[in-house]
């Protein structure tokens, strides 16, 4: 099952501002094992947590005290115990449950690197005029680059990268991002 960018940022955003950093894909032998599938760009955070928020659309969200993590690395996952999780059975159950974090227990990011979501919804501006040219509503990871989807004043779609050359200030508190667009950029 594939998941589009738009359904990963509804699940990201998790419910009550809940922010998705993992994915419980099944259980691990018979004595309650569970595995863990992280979903964030700092997987290591799983070593060090103690408890384990997780939430299941249609259930009652569970916090579980951890009782040993060991990282799987040759599969990218993490193997689990928590206390109450005995068996088989019961780790199977937990399949498909979500792993959140509060916002505030995010990892916290180097100067000029920005969460994706704190930047969906940034007012573009015109470096030099002010003038409003859109909203972002929707950051595309390239490779090289990200871009950033806006929504000009006009209904467009328009793409902006992420450069220096374009972007020159981000400012997330204050709800705006100022760039200078590039002859042809938009035409």
């Amino acid at each position: 099952m594939s998941t589009s960018r738009k359904d990963a940022r509804k699940l990201a955003e998790g419910r009550e501002g809940r922010i998705l950093i993992g994915r419980i894909i099944g259980a691990h032998g018979v004595k309650g094992t569970f595995r863990v599938h992280p979903l964030t760009d700092y997987p290591e955070r799983f070593l060090e947590m103690t408890t384990l928020s997780i939430e299941k659309p249609g259930k009652p969200p569970r916090v579980l005290e951890v009782e040993s993590v060991t990282h799987h690395v040759g599969k990218g996952q993490f193997l689990m115990e928590a206390a109450g999780i005995d068996g088989r059975d019961e780790a199977e159950s937990l399949f498909g449950y979500l792993v959140t974090v509060a916002s505030d227990e995010r990892v916290e990011l180097p100067e000029g690197e920005y969460w994706i979501d704190s930047l969906i919804g940034l007012d573009v501006l015109d470096a030099e005029s002010g003038d409003l040219l859109g909203v972002i509503e929707d950051v595309m990871p390239t490779g090289g680059n990200d871009v950033y989807q806006v929504r000009t004043t006009g209904g467009e779609a328009k793409m902006i990268p992420a450069i220096s050359d374009v972007v020159r200030e981000i400012n997330v508190e204050g709800g705006a991002m100022r760039v200078t667009l590039l002859d042809g950029l938009w035409d």
